[in-house]
């Protein structure tokens, strides 16, 4: 299987958990419109609208009154002018009319799109509220039974890769009879053996480590992070479907590949990882994670920044 090779994202794709809503604004200047370009079945459901009923309408069909006024006052369609998401995002407390024009409150994530022509596109991300709650307390549920069983790997102090091949399969008593999605990543240190050979095996460690504090920082609170061995890293996504991964995942290697650190005695280092990853089938947990990490250990030595989707021919 050859490595997949995607350019750095422009912006971020559609990343939302399932369950939430979605909205996709498309803003053209030259017409003076915001346009619905996308809305997700979710969403449609909880403002009223059967199935494609407001695709293409003006977004203030369903802007809450405050909303609306906040667009008019201040929205001029320039290139140099605040724009829907500039505006938007000054809103503290957002609200969104439905279908028999009530208005709702909504927990809103707004984030720039990658424009389409000349046109600038915003997606707003409403999550699922009882979702969040039930899956907030299975998390925290998880979090202290891997508390209790986790080993710790003794360079990182991250859990082992024996947690990792215990814990996982724990996981199908918790998820195998609901419909989310589970990912399971591995990530490699490119040319970790020339690390080693330059800088030694306490360096290449650090450099481990770097990788790590960017997983943290790029991934929520309940994802699991496992040393798997002194080059990989095992991430578990919860609550995210393959495509989604495929962006977050994408988004990440580019972010490690530019993120510049100080190391042995280099101002301006940088290290790059190549990540294999697939859907965690609760019936074959074991046989997932041995497909990511041949396939990481199988790479040419100097490949670098790669991404494979495995198990999805």
């Amino acid at each position: 299987m050859k490595p997949e090779e995607i350019e750095p994202p422009v912006a971020s794709g559609v990343t939302a958990r399932r369950g939430d809503g979605v909205l996709v604004v498309t803003q053209n200047n030259e017409e003076k419109t915001l346009t619905i370009s996308l809305i997700n079945e979710a969403l449609e459901t909880i403002l009223g609208y059967a199935k494609g009923e407001i695709l293409n309408r003006r977004i203030e069909t369903i802007l809450g009154t405050n909303e609306a006024q906040a667009i008019e006052d201040d929205l001029e369609y320039k290139d140099a002018a605040p724009d829907f998401g500039e505006i938007f995002s000054r809103i503290r407390e957002v609200r969104l009319r439905r279908r028999l024009g009530d208005e709702i409150r909504v927990n809103c994530q707004l984030s720039r799109m990658m424009s389409q022509g000349k046109n600038a596109c915003f997606q707003l991300v409403i999550p699922d509220e009882q979702e969040r709650v039930s899956r907030t307390k299975m998390n925290e549920f998880i979090a202290l039974n891997l508390e209790g069983r986790k080993e710790l790997d003794a360079a990182t102090g991250l859990p082992n890769h024996k947690t990792a091949e215990e814990f996982l399969p724990l996981l199908k008593n918790y998820y195998a009879d609901t419909k989310a999605d589970i990912v399971f990543a591995v990530l490699r240190i490119d040319r970790h053996k020339k690390s080693i050979a330059q800088y030694g095996p306490q360096a290449a460690t650090q450099l481990l480590m770097h990788m790590h504090q960017i997983c943290r920082s790029s991934f929520r609170s309940e994802d699991l992070i496992f040393a798997l061995s002194d080059s990989t890293l095992g991430v578990v996504l919860f609550n995210i479907t393959r495509e989604s991964a495929r962006v977050v995942l994408n988004r990440l290697r580019w972010k490690i590949r530019n993120y510049r650190i100080e190391f042995a005695g280099k101002a301006n280092f940088s290290v790059s990882t190549c990540i294999g990853f697939d859907l965690l089938d609760f019936e074959d947990i074991p046989g997932v994670m041995s497909r990511c990490e041949t396939a990481m250990a199988e790479l040419d030595a100097n490949e670098r920044n790669a991404l494979l989707e495995l198990g999805n021919a």
